[in-house]
């Protein structure tokens, strides 16, 4: 069974990872190769839903997570977020 951003309906649908089960083990692939697999900011709700869903399956006994392409995570997404504030895109506000 694979639970992917393709395949699944409704609350397992992932659009930065997907989870496959395999007899025991269930592997969730961080799935932004283009970026690293940087974290944005849906990827930890779909990290949690995934891990969840993984857990309410009876036949899962081991998660593995692991990054699609050629890193494992760059850690978070800074040039997505800098990107999405226009207003302060190069600048931070002063205290």
């Amino acid at each position: 069974m694979a639970i992917t951003s393709r395949q699944s309906p409704g609350r397992n649908r992932f659009t930065t990872l997907t989870l496959e089960v395999s007899g025991r083990i269930a592997t969730l692939t961080l799935n932004r190769p283009e970026r690293l697999n940087a974290i944005n900011g849906a990827m930890p709700r779909e990290i949690r839903a995934a891990v969840e869903a993984a857990n309410a399956d009876d036949r899962v006994h081991v998660i593995v997570l692991r990054g699609a392409g050629k890193a494992f995570c760059a850690g978070y997404d800074l040039k997505a977020y800098v990107e999405g504030d226009r207003t302060n895109a190069y600048t931070q506000p002063m205290p």
